[in-house]
């Protein structure tokens, strides 16, 4: 008997299907050029990786990795939600077919179908993606492929390369096998609609609306009511966990309350929904009275002043709360949880946060410069955390955030490199700023721009004084010839001669200046040996600031 509502909403369709059949679809998906371009870093691809291997190797009959939203649009797919997924296991597949040429027919007919792409990237990066990843032979010389400073092609190149590093010690065999079972069990949920705006509800219906405490509420649950608890202590308990509750934004809750196992025990969840894990970590750090009453308050306490830059550790307090606003601005919060660790049980050591956070801030902004071996990042960090009251395990021979010669020596020379990513530049020139005296504490959300003194592109008036092409591209990308400026004033700025320049950057009314540009005063012609001069000056202050140097180095 029919339903006098109707069976399928018009315009939507759902189901579930491998990743082998997503990518054979009769039409090919094509990310549109108003989607935001590939940003997977090496931590995504690395843990997606590391995921799909640990399905394969407990013969998991499916791996699921969530939805993706399709819209029909003349003849293709437009992906209106899963573009890094989808490129990433397309990278892969490319890597194993070039591995293994024997299978190289079977996996390239996921990638291409005769000489058309399964797969578009927008525009911009089609072309890229097409000539290393989908045309057979490329991804090894990808992986080795220097840095284009075009953000999204130079995360193309680090996954390739991150790809390579993970699979790299895997036999043929073994490869074989597991590729065939990501194609076969890697499971996602496709949703199809006949128009973008369709799938924009869904999308944001997917990504917004779903409550990100879900897992969080069951385990209150758990810990208030299966912890014979007495009907008292249960009542205070769950007024101290709303107090908590109520200190963050609730995605923010619950990743605090997901890392508390890994703070406690120093051992990570493998899966952050899993109770029987949650309650066993519980009870080993003390038992869920102490870890309601005392351990998670003091814990949130330390996240909240994180948050909102109110550390307090003494003398050292503005120093600390300037080192944690920089490394906020890094887009992975790896450092976190050593930080969390550290205030919730030794905040009250004031010399000892003042060389903690020094350090913490030296690494996290080695491993943001790619200084320290992806593969290494993250356990370094795990010992950070287990290793907080025990400074021979953080300092010492080996210490987790100690770095090696070798590190410190690729740090410094990393420095003085062209800075040619624009994301790279802009966060590496904030923290620049903030180690100079008087210098602002900015983040990446302010109103404020990398300026090119020497222009890149140069121009007449640039050219005549800097006429070797080649030269004036490295130069420009150089730190000391960099300075920060309004988004307003950077376009004033543009190419012109370096003095109507110093006056835009001095008598602009109402914009900021900052330490930077006031370095600039003092200087009436840009010249070589000026860039030259102010870039060391510059990597020297950050490296003091660091403690890579000392200032008499």
């Amino acid at each position: 008997m029919s339903n006098p509502f109707g069976d399928t909403p018009l315009g939507l369709f759902s189901q579930i299907l491998n990743l082998a059949s997503v990518l054979t679809r009769k039409a090919a998906l094509k990310v549109p050029r108003y989607q935001r371009p590939y940003t997977w870093g090496e931590r995504e691809v690395r843990q997606l990786i590391q995921d799909l291997r640990r399905a394969f190797d407990r013969r998991a009959p499916f791996y699921f990795i969530g939805q993706i939203v399709l819209v029909k649009n003349h003849g293709k797919l437009e992906i209106s939600d899963g573009q890094q997924r989808l490129a990433t296991l397309t990278m892969i597949m490319a890597y194993v077919r070039d591995r293994l040429p024997g299978r190289a027919k079977q996996f390239q007919a996921l990638i291409m179908e005769g000489d058309t792409p399964r797969l578009f990237l927008r525009e911009e990066d089609a072309n890229f993606y097409r000539g290393f990843v989908q045309e057979p032979g490329k991804m090894a010389e990808l992986a080795q492929h220097a840095e284009t400073g075009i953000d999204s092609k130079d995360l193309l190149i680090a996954a390739a390369r991150t790809i390579e590093s993970e699979l790299a010690r895997t036999d043929d065999r073994e490869l074989d096998s597991f590729l065939s079972y990501v194609a076969r069990a890697c499971t996602l949920n496709v949703v199809d609609a006949d128009e973008r705006g369709c799938a924009q509800t869904v999308f944001n219906t997917l990504n917004k609306r779903g409550s990100p405490l879900s897992g969080a509420d069951i385990i209150k649950s758990d810990l208030l009511e299966n912890s014979k608890l007495s009907g008292a202590d249960a009542d205070a308990a769950a007024r101290k966990w709303e107090q908590i509750e109520d200190m963050f934004e609730r995605e923010n809750f619950a990743r605090l309350l997901y890392m508390m196992p890994f703070l406690l025990t120093g051992e990570a969840l493998l899966s952050p929904g899993d109770l029987g894990a949650f309650r066993t970590a519980v009870d080993r750090a003390g038992g869920v009275r102490t870890f309601l009453f005392d351990q998670l308050p003091r814990y949130a306490q330390a996240l909240r002043a994180i948050f909102t830059n109110s550390i307090d550790v003494g003398a050292y307090s503005a120093e600390v709360n300037r080192r944690v606003k920089a490394m906020k601005q890094v887009e992975e919060w790896d450092w976190a949880p050593a930080a969390i660790a550290f205030l919730a049980e030794h905040a009250g050591e004031h010399e000892r946060a003042r060389r903690f956070f020094q350090a913490l801030d030296r690494f996290t902004f080695a491993c943001e410069l790619s200084v320290i071996d992806n593969r290494a990042q993250e356990k370094r960090f795990e010992r950070a955390v287990r290793g907080v009251g025990d400074d021979k395990q953080l300092y010492g021979e080996k210490g987790a955030l100690e770095l090696t010669h070798a590190e410190h020596m690729k740090f410094i020379a990393t420095l003085n490199r062209s800075r040619k990513r624009d994301r790279q530049r802009r966060l590496l020139l904030i923290r620049v700023e903030s180690a100079l005296a008087g210098g602002s504490q900015l983040t990446m959300t302010d109103d404020v721009t990398v300026e090119h003194i020497l222009p890149k592109s140069g121009s007449a008036w640039w050219n005549e004084r800097f006429p070797d092409s080649a030269l004036r591209n490295e130069l420009s990308n150089l730190l000391g010839n960099l300075t920060l400026l309004t988004y307003e004033q950077n376009k004033i700025a543009d190419n012109s001669p370096y003095p109507e320049k110093k006056r835009n950057y001095f008598n602009t009314p109402g914009a900021p200046i900052h330490a930077l540009t006031k370095s600039l005063a003092s200087i009436d012609e840009w010249t070589l040996e000026v860039i030259e001069r102010r870039h060391e000056d510059l990597v020297r202050q950050l490296c003091e600031d660091w403690g890579l140097v000392r200032g008499d180095d």
